[in-house]
C-alpha cells in the first residue's frame, strides 16, 4: 500500500468520552530528540486526545518528561538545559507512553524510567551542603548510613545571589551543582587561611549557638508537619529538600513566639518565599496540602515502607518497588537480602522504635559493668541524642576508651566476646570496622528479663588520645558537627572524629597535606582551638 494511500489508524480518528480520558489533566512534556516526527505527532495526538496536557515549559509539571528509548540522562540534561535531572518529576521512555495508548490505560512507569544510575556515578562527588548558606563539608557519618543514598537531582534554571552564612530555600527552583560552590572555595595554601575568630565574626554559625530555647518550641504544630515532609524526602533521596527543611525546623524552634504571619516565616535563616509558604500555609490551616499529598500516594509509602529496613536506603527500596514487592512479606519471600537486611526484617518494629532514656542508660550500664569487669579505670561513655539530654533515642553509641593510652588495646574483641556470652549481643551487622586506630562494632542487643525490644547499638573502642575529638563527634549533632568542620575547613585545619589538625594544605577540596594534629585532652579543648564557645551536650542538639 502506498504511503498516500495508507489509511489512519481508527484508533487516531474516532472520539472517545470523559471516561476513556485516562490522561486527564496529566502533564506531559515531550522531548522529541531522537524521535521521529510521525512518531511525535502520534505522541502528541494521543495525548490530547486522552486527556492529557502537553506542557512546553518544565515550570508547569510535576508530571512526566518523555524522551526517546536510547537517551542518556547527561545528554537529557544537556537539551534541557538543566544541571540535574528534576526529582520531582516522572522521566520515562517513550515505550511508556506508546504502552499506555496501546493497553488505554495509564501504565506502571518501572519497566519505563530512564535510568539515572550511570549520571549519579558520574558525578559521585556530594554536594558541600551548607552550613547557613555557606559550603559545608559532606557529613562523615556513612558508618552510620543503612547504604550510600545516591542523592535526588533537581531543576537549577538560575542562579540566585546566595550571601555567607544565610541559607537556601530547599523549595526553591535552584540548587548548586556538583562541584559548584556557593561561595568562595577553601584557600589552597594554609598560610592565607581566615582566623576562626574573624570567620564567626563575618555570620551567624550554628556551632556557637545553643539549641536551646527557654520557652520551648512554640512552633510544634508547624515543626511535625515539616518534620514529616523530611522523612518523605529521605524516602525518595531527596537529600537537599530533606536538609534544608531540617535547617527551617531548627529556626522554628528557637523563634521565641509563634509564627503570626508569611513575611516571619520568610526572614527565618535559610527559608526562601516558597517554603515560607508552606509554613503560612500550617500555621493558617493546620494542614500541609503537600504532605497530604504524599500521605495518600500508595506507591511513596510502600517506598518508605521499606527505606525503614536497616541495611536498605531510599536507592534500595525504589528497587523492590520496581520489581513488584508491596508489603515487607514480599521481601521476606521474594526478595534477595543481605545478611543486614534480613536482620533489619526481622527486628523492624523494634529497630523503628525508639527507647525511653532509661532503657539506653541501662543498655550503657550493661556495658560498662562488661567493659569494667576485663580492664579498671575504662571510660564507658553513651553518646548521640542520649547525651543531648533527649527523652527518646532511636539507637545507642558507646564510647570506650583507658585514660592511660593503652589498656584499651585488645579490648574491642575481648568486650564483644564477654557481650555475646551473655546474651546481650544478639546479631551482628557489622562486626568489627577498622577505622584507622578506632575500632567500631553495629549490631543489636536485648537487655536482660523478659518484655525487653532489641536494639541497634554501635560499640566503639578509641585510643584516649583521640576521645574528646570522638566525642564530640559522636554526640553530634550532624547540623553541629558539620558547622564545626566547616569552620575548621576555612581556617585551614580540619576535624574528624580522630583529631583537630591544623596547618592543613588544601587544592580544592583535596587535602594536599593533613597537617598537624593539636593537643584535644577534652570537648572544650576542641572548642577552644576553633574559638567556639563551648556548649554542654544538651545545647548541642541543633
Amino acid at each position: 500500500m502506498s504511503r498516500k494511500s495508507r489509511k489512519v489508524p481508527e484508533t487516531i480518528c474516532h472520539k472517545v468520552d470523559d471516561s476513556q480520558k485516562f490522561f486527564k489533566n496529566v502533564k506531559i512534556f515531550l522531548l522529541n530528540a531522537g524521535i521521529e516526527k510521525a512518531r511525535c505527532d502520534i505522541f502528541r495526538k494521543q495525548t490530547e486526545r486522552y486527556g492529557g496536557v502537553l506542557v512546553s515549559n518544565m515550570e508547569d509539571l510535576p508530571g512526566y518528561i518523555v524522551v526517546e528509548d536510547k537517551m542518556e540522562a547527561e545528554r537529557m540534561c544537556r537539551l534541557l538545559r538543566i544541571d540535574q535531572p528534576p526529582s520531582d518529576v516522572n522521566i520515562v521512555k517513550s515505550s511508556w507512553l506508546s504502552a499506555c495508548i496501546k493497553q488505554k490505560q495509564c501504565v506502571d512507569i518501572a519497566t519505563h524510567e530512564l535510568d539515572l544510575s550511570l549520571f549519579t556515578r558520574k558525578r559521585k562527588k556530594e554536594l558541600d551542603i551548607n552550613d547557613s548558606g555557606n559550603e559545608e563539608e559532606k557529613d562523615n557519618t556513612s558508618e552510620k548510613n543503612q547504604e550510600q543514598k545516591p542523592a535526588r537531582m533537581w531543576h537549577s534554571y538560575k542562579k540566585p545571589k546566595v550571601e555567607e552564612e544565610e541559607g537556601v530555600d530547599p523549595e526553591s527552583d535552584y540548587a548548586p551543582s556538583d562541584g559548584e560552590d556557593t561561595v568562595q572555595g577553601p584557600s589552597t595554601s594554609s598560610t592565607s587561611s581566615t582566623s576562626p575568630e574573624k570567620l564567626i565574626a563575618k555570620g551567624q554559625w550554628i556551632c556557637t549557638q545553643s539549641s536551646k530555647n527557654v520557652s520551648g518550641n512554640l512552633n510544634e504544630h508547624i515543626t511535625s508537619k515539616l518534620e514529616a515532609m523530611v522523612k518523605k524526602y529521605e524516602s525518595t533521596s531527596d537529600q537537599w529538600r530533606a536538609f534544608g527543611y531540617k535547617k527551617a525546623i531548627q529556626a522554628l524552634r528557637k523563634y521565641p513566639k509563634p509564627i503570626t504571619s508569611w513575611e516571619e516565616a520568610k526572614a527565618l535563616p535559610g527559608v526562601g518565599a516558597r517554603l515560607a509558604d508552606k509554613i503560612w500555609e500550617i500555621a493558617e490551616s493546620g494542614e500541609l496540602r503537600k504532605l497530604n499529598e504524599f500521605n495518600a500516594d500508595e506507591d511513596i509509602k510502600v517506598i518508605e515502607l521499606f527505606t525503614n529496613v536497616w541495611g536498605a536506603g531510599a536507592h534500595t527500596a525504589r528497587q523492590w518497588f520496581q520489581q513488584g514487592f508491596k508489603t515487607l512479606d514480599d521481601l521476606r519471600t521474594k526478595a534477595k537480602l543481605t545478611h543486614q537486611q534480613k536482620i533489619g526484617l526481622n527486628h523492624y518494629d523494634d529497630i523503628l522504635d525508639r527507647m525511653p532514656r532509661s532503657e539506653a542508660a541501662a543498655i550503657e550500664q550493661v556495658v560498662r559493668m562488661a567493659a569494667e569487669s576485663l580492664v579498671t579505670g575504662v571510660i564507658v561513655q553513651c553518646c548521640g541524642s542520649y547525651r543531648r539530654g533527649k527523652a527518646t533515642c532511636g539507637d545507642v553509641d558507646i564510647l570506650v576508651t583507658h585514660p592511660d593510652g593503652k589498656s584499651h588495646r585488645g579490648l574491642f574483641s575481648k568486650l564483644l566476646s564477654r557481650l555475646k556470652e551473655t546474651g546481650f549481643l544478639t546479631d551482628d551487622l557489622v562486626s568489627a570496622e577498622d577505622n584507622g586506630s578506632q575500632k567500631k562494632y553495629l549490631g543489636i542487643c536485648r537487655l536482660p528479663g523478659e518484655n525487653h525490644r532489641y536494639r541497634r547499638i554501635d560499640i566503639i573502642v578509641v585510643p584516649y588520645d583521640e576521645y574528646a575529638c570522638a566525642l564530640v563527634y559522636f554526640t553530634g549533632s550532624a547540623h553541629l558537627n558539620r558547622s564545626l568542620r566547616l569552620l575548621a575547613k576555612k581556617s585551614g585545619m580540619s576535624l574528624s572524629e580522630h583529631s583537630l589538625n591544623t596547618g592543613v594544605i588544601r587544592k580544592g577540596n583535596e587535602k594536599i597535606f593533613e597537617g598537624t594534629p593539636l593537643p584535644t585532652p577534652t570537648e572544650e579543648s576542641v572548642f577552644k582551638h576553633l574559638g567556639v564557645p563551648y556548649r554542654p551536650p544538651e545545647e548541642r542538639d541543633h
